[in-house]
């Protein structure tokens, strides 16, 4: 009597524990999933914001291109490369609309309550994608800018104070993108480890 009832109370503390153990692992996939929610919120509206605000430059640099150029009281070197700026930048602009489209529609893919799978294939995807637009923009880009701007700077026998104040705006410029591709880097990071963590759990 007294091994039955041990074997009794040993069966329903093992399902005790079991209990516990889905219980923490439920609890533990909810944390991962939220998160991972949170830092796909944040590039979402790092995206969201980014294709807004190019959305809204292109008509503004339309007009300013169409009406306000020639209103422009500068010599013609300098016209010339305000008007290669102003152009460049719609070039830039219709271009950054298509790309962070693209961003927004892959990261709308990622959804934490359905497949683990295709999750982490969206989040690689992005995840090259911004590799991708960060090499483009160091070593092609940034390059490119300096290389125009210089070229018009010297044909146009700017100030030295000018120069500093042009050389302080562009460094400025650069470690904000810096530090912007950390943030990214980080949030994508964070969504990958959670996911590879829930990845393992479920092949326990």
């Amino acid at each position: 009597m007294n091994l039955e009832n041990l074997k009794s109370e040993w069966s329903a503390m093992n399902d005790r524990m079991e209990k516990q153990e889905i219980l923490k692992e439920k609890m533990f996939c909810q944390i991962l999933n939220t998160k991972s929610d949170k830092s796909l919120n944040r590039l979402m509206a790092y995206e969201v914001v980014s294709l807004i605000v190019s959305v809204l430059f292109i008509p503004a640099l339309i007009y300013i291109h169409k009406f306000k150029t020639n209103a422009w009281q500068v010599n013609d070197t300098a016209m010339s490369f305000l008007r290669t700026v102003v152009i460049g930048s719609i070039v830039c602009m219709v271009i950054c609309v298509v790309w962070y489209g693209i961003k927004v529609f892959v990261l709308l893919k990622i959804d934490f309550t359905k497949s683990l799978k295709n999750n982490l294939l969206y989040i690689k995807k992005y995840a090259i994608y911004i590799k991708y637009e960060k090499l483009i923009g160091y070593y092609f880009l940034i390059p490119l800018i300096v290389v125009i701007s210089t070229f018009y700077f010297l044909k146009m026998h700017i100030s030295l104070y000018l120069w500093i104040s042009i050389s302080c705006i562009g460094i400025a410029a650069m470690l904000f993108t810096i530090y912007f591709y950390r943030l990214y880097h980080k949030n994508i990071s964070t969504i990958q480890q959670n996911l590879e963590e829930l990845r393992e759990l479920e092949e326990k």
